[in-house]
């Protein structure tokens, strides 16, 4: 009632702000946030229930219009929500949000940098969560941050491959160029005959397209880190990994 209200009372020229645009969008960790809202700077009239925020960027590509509301988009509300933010939370919303596509790594990146700079409070603490995002759970940016750490270049990751127009696997990581998929899980295995099934289809489909597969469980990325290191550069050309010493 509160985010109708106040988008009704404001109009057009304002939008769900941070938290309150990450709950609209159904972002998870903003269950508790209250009505928020962004407007160009110099509007000051709004009711004593509301809570507003003022900026001099207002471009309309930050916003868009959702269940009837306009809110900032997940790009915007990321950057803005950092300013006050806890690390865990905002850590969570990015790597939600670009589960959901509801934004990217290089697109918050660039709107970062676009919006403020080093100035903007928040700033430097996006750009060090954007060094590890992009997987789907914890396990996955743990896996990115060993290989930062270890100076191996990233991977591409959540890549999905079709058949006939219609999915057939979708990968963890993989290093396009040469062809290495990576699947990391926290699961101890399938099984089941119809999981183990799916898992050899699965394979199966990934061997088809030429692709080498290696696997790491969550023990392995978290307990046994050389194991895993050592594991990918038997699989990737030296040329590949200049900063390695194999």
């Amino acid at each position: 009632m509160e985010v109708h209200a106040g988008s009704i009372w404001l109009g057009r020229d304002a939008a769900l702000h941070g938290s309150a645009a990450l709950r609209w969008a159904g972002v998870e960790g903003h269950e508790s946030a209250r009505a928020a809202f962004l407007t160009p700077r110099g509007r000051r009239q709004l009711p004593p229930w509301l809570e507003l925020h003022t900026t001099t960027i207002w471009e309309a590509g930050d916003f868009v219009t959702m269940r009837g509301v306009r809110t900032s988009n997940a790009t915007r509300a990321i950057i803005d929500f950092a300013a006050t933010a806890r690390p865990r939370a905002l850590e969570s919303s990015i790597d939600h949000s670009i589960r959901r596509r509801l934004t990217s790594v290089p697109t918050l990146a660039r709107r970062l940098l676009d919006l403020g700079g080093s100035g903007r409070p928040g700033t430097r603490l996006v750009r060090a969560l954007l060094l590890d995002s992009g997987g789907e759970s914890y396990l996955e940016r743990e896996f990115l941050r060993l290989l930062r750490r270890r100076g191996l270049p990233r991977p591409a990751s959540q890549i999905t491959y079709r058949r006939d127009g219609v999915r057939a696997v979708r990968v963890d990581f993989e290093y396009v160029a040469h062809d290495v998929v990576i699947e990391v899980s926290g699961k101890r295995g399938h099984s089941s005959d119809r999981d183990r099934a799916k898992d050899s289809r699965r394979r199966n489909e990934l061997t088809r397209r030429g692709k080498t597969v290696i696997e790491f469980t969550t023990a392995q990325v978290l307990e046994d880190p050389d194991y895993v290191i050592s594991t990918i550069l038997d699989h990737l050309p030296v040329a590949a990994v200049p900063r390695i010493s194999r």
